[in-house]
């Protein structure tokens, strides 16, 4: 072990909970001691060898997911500008908090050079048309103002707003597997990490648990271990789809992403629309090596010809059960199994024809596919029937408002999986029932977007500064 090294705030994370938390904190008081730990690299070293040679090679550690400034820095970056997408935080603090605090994060944005005019600030009247067609199916428009950085402009961002927690003394131990909590007597005294293969002890009075999307299950055996408050949550399972961008053109051009709801006839399940990326890429993310999940990208100065979105069902579960993490994992590694550690991709013509879907049908299509990671197939060996006649059912509807979406062009890529089923006991403070342990992000069960994620941050570091 190392000599005991303490700060005033550690966080266990760095992506965007922890880099506005930390940034927050520091400008309050810059004599703080600070220390944000993540699994992986720091943003200027963080390369997916995708990028040069246009295949996922199955890092040990995947640097789309993991490292500072979060899987956010390899997404689509949008910041929405309301509480009603990206989390529901509201439900323990307040609406008005929350948004002014959106407001108070975009401020900080724009200070680090995005000066792009959010879209979806006034209405038109093809966004009227979209919005009586929504109103018409059934479907909740949920229609707020977007600030779309881009994958290359976020990375920007995050690049000079890391540079700047650097020079203010932050300290940060990239590459670092976190391994557990430091509590006793329900306080928290610290953290066990381990890097470089020797195991250290960090301690802090104070810790901010950001662990994101991919470390939803690991806070869960936290809580289990530690007697931490929480309860199991939902999980998103589902397909991102990929449609040539003539067809979303009225929704790119007006909303540049319209989020919609809509509640399945048949099952009354929740279906939505997540993180729409017009002109953009499919990618494949490695979570373990039987887990390979899809995801999207979209940049400001690279476009495809192709507008790819997630199409997700949310599944809660009743007692007895109670692992939705494994019953999620399940699914993807069916999946993976199927293509030897690929997508499955399936074009829609073939999915309602009851068919596999091969290369050679789908070089037929008016679509070219932008990933070489997937194996074309019948996602239908692999999702639950359930689930499976939920997305159909949302795609038809969704042709509705979007003619042409329902068509035989409709690339579908299996899996995509939010993995956020931990739910914690939190305050209006973001303070976990273990004393000075705080939650923020997807990790804790009420983030699933940039902004609630900023916003969990900043409001966790307040209280702790309110108690210095």
């Amino acid at each position: 072990m190392k000599n005991k090294r303490s700060f005033d705030i550690i966080f266990v994370g760095g992506g965007q909970s922890s880099i506005f938390g930390a940034y927050e904190a520091i400008n309050a008081n810059p004599e703080l001691k600070i220390m944000i730990v993540d699994k992986g690299q720091m943003l200027k070293k963080r390369v997916c060898p995708k990028e040069t040679l246009g295949r996922c090679v199955n890092c040990p550690t995947c640097a789309i997911i993991y490292g500072v400034s979060g899987a956010g820095a390899f997404s689509d970056s949008k910041f929405n500008m309301d509480y009603r997408v990206g989390g529901d935080v509201h439900t323990i603090t307040s609406k008005d908090l929350v948004n002014d605090t959106i407001q108070y994060v975009a401020g900080i944005y724009r200070d680090f050079g995005f000066g792009d005019e959010p879209t979806g600030l006034k209405y038109n009247d093809e966004m009227e048309k979209i919005k009586r067609s929504c109103i018409e199916n059934d479907i909740q428009l949920v229609d707020t103002p977007t600030m779309h950085l881009g994958t290359d402009g976020s990375r920007e961002l995050y690049t000079k707003l890391i540079d700047v927690l650097l020079e203010k003394g932050i300290e940060f131990s990239p590459n670092t597997d976190f391994l557990d909590f430091i509590i006793e007597n329900n306080e928290i005294k610290g953290i066990t990490i381990k890097a470089s293969e020797e195991e250290e002890k960090l301690y802090s009075n104070h810790i901010v648990s950001a662990l994101g999307r991919s470390g939803a299950k690991k806070m869960m055996k936290m809580c289990q271990k530690h007697d931490i408050g929480y309860s199991a949550g939902s999980v998103d399972i589902g397909v991102r789809v990929e449609i040539p961008d003539v067809i979303m053109k009225t929704i790119n051009k007006n909303f540049y992403e319209a989020k919609m709801v809509f509640y399945t006839k048949k099952y009354n399940d929740k279906m939505r629309t997540f993180c729409s990326n017009p002109s953009g890429f499919i990618a494949a993310e490695k979570h373990k090596d039987d887990i390979m999940l899809a995801n999207g990208h979209a940049y400001k100065n690279k476009k495809s010809t192709n507008t790819n979105l997630a199409l997700l069902c949310t599944k809660s579960f009743t007692e007895p059960f109670n692992q939705p993490f494994e019953y999620a994992s399940s699914i993807a590694k069916m999946s993976t199994m199927l293509t030897g550690g690929k997508l499955m991709c399936q074009s829609y013509g073939d999915l309602k024809a009851g068919r596999r879907s091969t290369e050679e049908k789908i070089s037929r299509l008016n679509i070219i596919p932008t990933t070489t990671d997937y194996v074309a197939g019948d996602i239908s060996l692999a999702c639950p029937k359930r689930i499976l006649d939920n997305i159909m059912e949302f795609i038809e509807v969704h042709d509705k408002v979007t003619p042409g979406f329902a068509s035989n062009d409709l690339l579908l890529y299996f899996p995509e999986i939010k993995f956020r089923s931990t739910r914690m006991e939190l305050d209006s403070n973001m303070e976990t029932t273990v004393k000075g342990l705080y939650s923020a992000g997807d990790s804790s069960g009420y983030g699933s977007g940039l902004n609630i994620a900023a916003v969990m941050g900043i409001l966790a570091v307040r209280d702790i500064l309110s108690k210095k």
